[in-house]
């Protein structure tokens, strides 16, 4: 959204009295995986804030890593302000994020989608 109103001064972005939601991305590493500790490492390393504060600043994304505002303050002030990368409370006041699932409620809307998509 950043970028977008960055880009177009006519556009704003809002969240709705009636609530948004807040998403994010996710690394993970497959069960699978051979090289596990090295996978870690990486994650580790993008949740080091002089990292996160880089990676938020060419992303313009919520960054979640605490002490990256202020390595950001160090790159671009002014971004170091965004509440669309450092939100405050009142900026998500009326923001939920996705409900996690037991596995017994998982395996039941699972189901449920299958049949949905026709498997």
């Amino acid at each position: 959204m950043l970028r977008a109103e960055t880009e177009n001064p006519n556009w704003e972005f809002v969240i709705p009295d009636s609530g948004g939601m807040l998403w994010s991305d996710n690394m993970m590493i497959p069960i699978t995986s051979r090289h596990r500790r090295n996978a870690e490492r990486v994650m580790d390393y993008y949740y080091e804030p002089e990292v996160a504060a880089e990676v938020a600043a060419y992303v313009n994304y919520v960054c979640p890593v605490e002490g990256a505002q202020a390595e950001m303050e160090k790159i671009d002030a002014e971004l170091a302000k965004s509440p669309f990368i450092f939100p405050d409370a009142d900026f998500l006041k009326n923001v939920s994020v996705f409900k996690a699932l037991d596995s017994e409620r998982d395996a039941r809307y699972s189901e449920e989608w299958s049949k949905v998509i026709g498997n």
